[in-house]
């Protein structure tokens, strides 16, 4: 009888184990479910909220088969190329720049595109060029893409959090990710970086599986992988590299020959690419050599410390204007968060699996660092060239924060949320504040007429932005200084005859003196100007005459 009894008693107890497992995963579905829709909703209105800024302009053109930045003797019109008009055109001549020629040009120019006016590989463009032929190239369309990458990380995200912290962190880092106003800028925004952290993503999730169970298919993919990164970004070298030291020192079942069979068959199918990349970036540029200009206050220093910062504060400088003391109490959080995991765990803080999460976000980190030491630049001043650290980081808090106690880990999980929010509020309120291109093209032609002259000073993307937002039927000009091809005063004379107002608009500029601009301020009337933070539309009618 006591035999029988025992057996209830233990079928019981398995039983409401059984179910409160059930109902574990069903709660843990349903946070899944959540943070996705969350990020969903953050990322699509976010890309709603602003017109293009010159780099998204940048990608758009590229994704349409139109190089932008070649030097002048190489442009080809009949292959896409930008030129720069000699006299006024409507703004249409330079829209067409930022759509798709009828019938569409094929992949390989867009490669050729690539290869004349961007420093980076083609990857992102291919696959931004079939998403555009699918969806179109409006603003919205172009942004999406980036969400949609954004938004598919998220199943890697929950195998890594599993294997490095547990089913506790899962749930956590989809929701830090959701939230993260850094996060959500670049996944709304028509960059690349999105793609780079899915591929981040996805070879350090084949990375750990491939320690477990070694196999041809698992080779397959971490090769593809691997590819992929170095196809979408140079600098997915750094992630990639502190995986291979993972996988070397701490291999697994994978045997080192293995490893470094896989990385030959990576350096072949990046090759024909690779081969071609000292040609390029030796190629001028309209935009060449801006990293070597070293930024006002600069430390290197302070520039790695801001690098680091971003991804906790939840801020980068050149994104939005925010203020210091918003951005302190989620590094302070994150920081308590590691002084209380190590306190706890000790020694068993760091695991193998956490120990590639340390390596990647260290290594991404140091990179910016390591390649201007090599190439004499200043790359570390522009956080965003470490943004592939970004996954290693959240699921590193996500790890911490799932060997707390369940209060602690969601109070600590909501203060971070919260401290998060006032970056998000800046940022979706003026989510173009330094590149307001819309709303100065909008400011600019909004009362232009036929007799007018819409002049725009600016690098090829400022210029074809402005032309993709301005109304009205005034003709426009372009004036790229780094092209050569204007001479003052005969080409200003050339543009502006018979014209009954000349709006002058200076925006992304790249440093390059605006001569144009002295003259009319010092040989004509200003009627109205408008400035922004890094832009301006003056407004010059002639003096003693009624035209130019």
């Amino acid at each position: 009888m006591n035999e029988i009894a025992e057996a209830r008693v233990k079928s019981s107890i398995f039983g409401r184990t059984e179910g409160m497992e059930a109902m574990e995963k069903r709660s843990q579905r349903w946070l899944l479910i959540a943070a996705f829709v969350i990020a969903a909703v953050l990322r699509i209105y976010l890309a709603s909220r602003s017109g293009l800024r010159p780099d998204e302009l940048f990608s758009l053109g590229m994704a349409t088969g139109h190089s932008l930045e070649h030097p002048v003797a190489l442009a080809d019109p009949r292959l896409g190329d930008f030129v720069e008009p000699v006299n006024p055109v409507p703004a249409e001549e330079f829209r067409h720049y930022l759509q798709h020629d009828n019938p569409p040009a094929g992949p390989a120019r867009v490669i050729r595109a690539v290869l004349l006016s961007d420093t980076s590989p083609p990857l992102y463009y291919l696959l931004l060029y079939g998403w555009t032929l699918l969806f179109g190239t409006s603003d919205l369309s172009l942004r999406l893409f980036s969400t949609a990458c954004s938004l598919a990380c998220f199943p890697f995200f929950v195998s890594i959090a599993r294997r490095t912290g547990g089913k506790e962190a899962v749930g956590i880092v989809c929701l830090i990710f959701a939230f993260s106003p850094l996060a959500i800028y670049y996944s709304a925004d028509g960059r690349m970086y999105p793609l780079l952290w899915l591929w981040v993503l996805a070879t350090m999730t084949v990375s750990l599986a491939i320690r477990e169970r070694a196999s041809v298919g698992l080779f397959t993919l971490w090769v593809l992988t691997s590819a992929a990164g170095f196809l979408t970004h140079y600098f997915f070298v750094f992630a990639w590299m502190a995986v291979v030291a993972y996988l070397f020192f701490s291999p697994g079942r994978l045997k080192r020959l293995q490893l470094a069979l896989c990385g030959l068959a990576t350096a072949l199918i990046c090759l024909p690419w690779y081969m071609k990349v000292p040609q390029s970036l030796a190629g001028w540029r309209i935009t060449k050599d801006w990293l070597k200009s070293r930024p006002a206050d600069f430390s290197r220093v302070g520039a790695l410390r801001d690098i680091v910062y971003q991804f906790f504060a939840g801020h980068e400088k050149h994104l939005w204007v925010s203020h210091r003391s918003w951005n302190l109490p989620p590094v302070l959080l994150v920081c308590a968060i590691a002084v209380l995991v190590l306190w706890r765990l000790r020694s068993r803080a760091v695991t193998q699996s956490r120990l590639l999460l340390a390596l990647v976000f260290a290594g991404v980190c140091a990179g910016p660092l390591i390649f201007d030491l090599v190439q004499r630049t200043y790359t570390v001043a522009w956080p965003r060239y470490a943004i592939a650290a970004l996954p290693a980081a959240y699921l590193l808090v996500s790890a911490g924060l799932a060997c707390l106690p369940a209060r602690s880990r969601l109070l600590m999980l909501c203060l971070i949320v919260i401290a998060w929010l006032p970056n998000l509020f800046i940022m979706y309120r003026d989510p173009a504040h330094w590149t307001p291109i819309r709303e100065v093209a909008l400011i600019a032609s909004m009362d232009a007429g036929p007799g007018d002259l819409l002049l725009v000073h600016s690098i090829p993307s400022g210029v074809l932005g402005v032309a993709r937002y301005a109304r009205g039927p005034a003709p426009m000009a372009s004036w790229i200084g780094q092209l050569g091809t204007r001479r003052m005063p005969e080409s200003l004379n050339q543009l502006a005859a018979a014209r009954k107002r000349i709006v002058f608009v200076k925006l992304h500029e790249v440093g390059e003196p605006a001569p144009e601009e002295d003259w009319l301020r010092a040989n004509a009337t200003i009627s109205r100007e408008t400035h922004f933070e890094l832009a301006e539309a003056v407004n010059f009618r002639p003096r003693g005459s009624e035209t130019f």
